[in-house]
């Protein structure tokens, strides 16, 4: 009888062992919020053997009798399989398949089990603070910035040569990047007929841009359109003063003394 006990014991004491040091992964969990179009859809890591899973406004928690060290790696296993995003001197952690985004995560120690709690928020959260940062500086996003919109047509007002500039911004929230085009023309009459305006294209470029204090500095990826007479730089910078963007180094200055987009 003392046999089977002492055999009992000592398989208890290896099962418990390896509960607290031995690893078993994770599982994925899903949860679906919302419906139709506005489904939001959660899949979060899960230590194996969880149990008592509790969901409160977008904040999850389970509880674990394993050991707290392994419960942390096999936590932090699965959010190194996330896409990790800065922001708030803190490092984020964003699924860019589901659209959300692990902004904190504890393992915690109780007398009889761990407690692992994630909290997240829909979309990618860097990003979105990011945008409306940006959106306060530009007056605004998705927009159109433009110099040199209105064109006056009359037998009694000559017309003057212009430059017509217009800066469209956009973004693409998974990979995180602002991004725009730039398209510039030089507008002038026809020398026999002041009905008839011709256009000299510029510039026409895309690529994507970023905000660092009060400049905006936009880098092209792609120029289709470069005219012969002007040095188009690699990178332009524009300094914000409400809502407007004021061309920094005029590389359009035999055309237009300044360039400022409203």
């Amino acid at each position: 009888m003392k046999k089977w006990i002492l055999i009992i014991c000592s398989i208890l004491l290896v099962i418990f062992v390896f509960l607290k040091i031995g690893s078993l992964g994770y599982n994925l969990k899903s949860y679906t919020d919302g419906s139709g179009l506005e489904k939001q859809f959660i899949i979060l890591g899960v230590p194996r053997l969880s149990f008592m899973g509790k969901e409160n406004d977008r904040s999850y928690s389970y509880k674990n009798v394993r050991g707290n060290k392994v419960l942390k790696k096999e936590v932090k296993s699965y959010l190194n399989t996330l896409k990790k995003v800065y922001c708030n001197d803190t490092t984020y952690y964003y699924d860019v398949n589901n659209d959300f985004t692990v902004i904190d995560y504890s393992v915690k120690n109780n007398i009889l089990y761990n407690t692992i709690t994630y909290s997240v928020r829909y979309g990618n959260y860097c990003f979105l603070k990011k945008a409306e940062e940006y959106s306060k500086k530009m007056g605004g996003m998705l927009s159109k910035h433009a110099m040199g919109d209105g064109i006056s047509l009359s037998p009694d007002k000559e017309f003057k040569p212009m430059v017509r500039a217009v800066f469209t911004d956009g973004f693409d929230e998974k990979s995180g990047k602002f991004t725009a085009e730039l398209v510039i023309e030089y507008l002038t009459s026809k020398p026999d007929d002041w009905r008839f305006v011709l256009r000299k294209d510029l510039e026409k470029s895309s690529g994507i841009y970023e905000i660092k204090g009060n400049k905006l500095y936009y880098t092209r990826n792609k120029i289709s359109i470069a005219s012969e007479d002007i040095d188009i730089p690699k990178t332009s910078v524009f300094k914000l003063e409400k809502g407007k963007l004021i061309l920094e180094d005029n590389y359009l200055a035999s055309y237009v003394d300044m360039v400022v987009l409203e």
